[in-house]
C-alpha cells in the first residue's frame, strides 16, 4: 500500500474514533445525576479538564516506558516538548466548552450538537481553505457540500423550533406555568420547582435547566444593559427562553470549537509528534480552568465589595475580607461525590476525541480531518432522540 494511501487510511479510521468519542461525551451532560444536582457548566467543564490531563499524563507515561523498548513505535514526551500554543487552545476550549455545556442543559443534546457541529464545518472550510490554502479535489464540490450543510442547518433551526405556530395542537404546547410544566418534565431539577417569582427576572446561568427529556418549557429570563450606575436608568430589557439561550450557546461553542486545533499548524513539529500536543493541552486546559475560576471568584468578591462600600461609605480591611468570603461561598458545589464519574467519564471519552482527531487532522488536513470528525452530531443525535427520547415540534 503507497504512503499516501495508508495516511489516508489512518486519518480516516481516526476520524471515525474521533466522531464516536465527540458524539458520546455529551451524554453525561444530561445524564439523571446532573440533572439531580443541577451542575454548573463550568464545574462540568472542570471535571473534564480534570479527565483530559489525567488521562494524557497516562498516556505519555505509558509511551515513555514503551519508547525504551520500541522506540520507533513509541515517542518519548519531555516537558521539553511542551508548547505555549496549547495555551491558544485551551482559551478557546474553556469558554467553549462551559457553553457546550450550558446548551446541552438547556437545548437539548441533539440540536446543541448539530448546531455546534454545522458551525465548526463552516469555520474549518474557512480556516482550511483561505488559511492554510489546503488543497482541494473540486473546489465546486466542497462549496456544494458546505451550502448543503447550511440548508442542514437551517432545517434544523425550523423543525427543531419550540414556538407555538397557528395551527400547532394546542396539547403540544409549551406549558404556561411550572405547575403545567412538571408532568411533562419528570427530570426537572429541584431548583425550578421551588421558584421565587419575585427573581423570575433574573439571569442566573447556574439555575433553571431545561425540562428534562424535552425542552419545552418557554421560562424567559430578561436581560437588562445600562450605560448608568443606577439600576432606576436602566436603558434595555431583552426577554428571551432560556432554550434560546441553549441555542446561542451552541453557535458560541462552534465558533470557539473550530479554532481549537488552530494552534496545532503554528507548533513546533517536535511538540506534535505522537500524543505529545495532547499532553501540552492537557496541561494548559488545566491551568486554564483555574485561571477562569479566579476571575470568576473576583468577579464575585467585586459584586460584593461594591455592595459594602456603598453601604459603609469607606473601605476597610475587614470588608474585604468579608466580601472575599461571600463570593467565595456563592462559587457552586462540586457534587464531587456524586459527579465525578458523569465528569470524568466525559473527559474521558472527549480526550479520547481530541487525540484521534488530531491524529485525523495531521493526515487529512484541518478541513477535512476536523470536518469528519463532526459527524459526531449523528452520534449525539442518536443519543438524544432515541436515549434521551428528545422530541422536537414539526409541522407536517
Amino acid at each position: 500500500m503507497p504512503a499516501s494511501d495508508a495516511s489516508d487510511l489512518l486519518g480516516f479510521a481516526s476520524a471515525a474514533l474521533a466522531a464516536l468519542c465527540f458524539g458520546s461525551y455529551t451524554v453525561p451532560m444530561k445524564g439523571e445525576v446532573a440533572t439531580r444536582v443541577d451542575v454548573d457548566p463550568l464545574v462540568f467543564q472542570t471535571y473534564k479538564a480534570v479527565a483530559v490531563f489525567v488521562t494524557s499524563l497516562l498516556l505519555v507515561a505509558f509511551c515513555n516506558l514503551m519508547h525504551g523498548t520500541h522506540p520507533d513505535s513509541f515517542d518519548y514526551w519531555s516537558f521539553a516538548d511542551f508548547t505555549h500554543w496549547a495555551f491558544v487552545s485551551a482559551i478557546f476550549w474553556v469558554p467553549g466548552g462551559t457553553a457546550g455545556v450550558f446548551a446541552v442543559r438547556r437545548a437539548g443534546l441533539a440540536i446543541s450538537t448539530g448546531l455546534w457541529s454545522c458551525v465548526i464545518i463552516l469555520l474549518s472550510y474557512l480556516w482550511g481553505v483561505l488559511i492554510f490554502h489546503e488543497k482541494q479535489e473540486s473546489a465546486v464540490g466542497a462549496v456544494g457540500a458546505v451550502l448543503l450543510m447550511c440548508v442542514g442547518l437551517i432545517g434544523i433551526a425550523h423543525f427543531s423550533s419550540i414556538e407555538v405556530r397557528p395551527g400547532l395542537d394546542q396539547a403540544r404546547a409549551a406549558p404556561r406555568s411550572v405547575e403545567e410544566c412538571r408532568p411533562a418534565c419528570s427530570d426537572e431539577t429541584t431548583p425550578l420547582n421551588g421558584i421565587n417569582r419575585a427573581n423570575d427576572a433574573q439571569f442566573d446561568l447556574a439555575k433553571y435547566p431545561h425540562c428534562g427529556k424535552s425542552p419545552r418549557c418557554r421560562k424567559t429570563v430578561r436581560l437588562s444593559f445600562s450605560l448608568s450606575a443606577s439600576e432606576a436608568e436602566e436603558l434595555l430589557h431583552i426577554d428571551v427562553t432560556r432554550y434560546r439561550l441553549g441555542l446561542f450557546a451552541a453557535v458560541l461553542n462552534g465558533l470557539f470549537a473550530a479554532s481549537i486545533m488552530l494552534p496545532l499548524h503554528y507548533a513546533p513539529p517536535n511538540t506534535t509528534k505522537g500524543i505529545g500536543y495532547s499532553m501540552s493541552f492537557g496541561i494548559a486546559a488545566v491551568v486554564v480552568v483555574f485561571i477562569f475560576w479566579t476571575i470568576r471568584l473576583l468577579a464575585l468578591t467585586a459584586a460584593e465589595f461594591a455592595a459594602k462600600q456603598n453601604e459603609a461609605k469607606r473601605i476597610t480591611p475587614n470588608i474585604i475580607r468579608e466580601s472575599l468570603r461571600e463570593g467565595y461561598s456563592q462559587l457552586p458545589s462540586f457534587h464531587f461525590s456524586e459527579m465525578w464519574r458523569p465528569g470524568f467519564t466525559a473527559g474521558l471519552l472527549y480526550s479520547g476525541g481530541n487525540l484521534f482527531g488530531i491524529v485525523s487532522i495531521q493526515h487529512l488536513g484541518n478541513f477535512m480531518g476536523y470536518s469528519l470528525n463532526q459527524s459526531s452530531m449523528i452520534i449525539s443525535g442518536c443519543w438524544g432522540l432515541f436515549w434521551y427520547r428528545e422530541k422536537y415540534f414539526a409541522i407536517m
